[in-house]
């Protein structure tokens, strides 16, 4: 036999015949899964937090006395047949009107502007502008100015 004659099974898969060679494939991509799949769920048991066992709930308890009656916000429902003839001075279901409120005098201080103005007391622009007999929009400070 020559030398350059291979022998079976040393070929230039390192020795692995044909078929065997698939095999310890399967075996090295199943081992490296198994390794793959440790090394991740030591991660997420590290990641995890750790939270003592449960306890049951013991079984709900019976109370020995009824709870008072919670005061109710809405008036009480009557029927026709119950209703009281007349009401005093019912309140009014919607939102109640303010005041009107009486003019007031401030004195506009540096940064003040007729926007700030208009939101710190809630009155428009316009309005303030029209009590004060302003064109434009520049006010100065050290002068005072009707919020209407």
């Amino acid at each position: 036999m020559s030398s350059s004659a291979q022998q079976p099974g040393s070929g230039g898969d390192g020795g692995r015949g044909g078929e065997g060679g698939s095999k310890d494939d399967a075996v090295s991509k199943a081992a490296g899964f198994v390794v793959f799949s440790g090394i991740a769920m030591n991660i997420v048991k590290a990641l995890t937090p750790k939270f003592p066992p449960l306890k049951p709930l013991p079984p709900p308890q019976q109370p020995q006395h009824p709870p008072p009656p919670q005061p109710s916000l809405l008036p009480p429902l009557h029927d026709e047949a119950t209703k009281p003839a007349a009401r005093e001075a019912e309140p009014s279901c919607g939102p109640a009107e303010p005041p009107p409120k009486a003019p007031q005098t401030v004195e506009i201080v540096q940064g003040d502007t007729l926007w700030g103005l208009s939101r710190k007391y809630g009155v428009p622009i316009s309005e303030i502008k029209k009590a004060n007999g302003l064109t434009g929009d520049t006010i100065y400070a050290g002068k005072k100015l009707v919020i209407p």
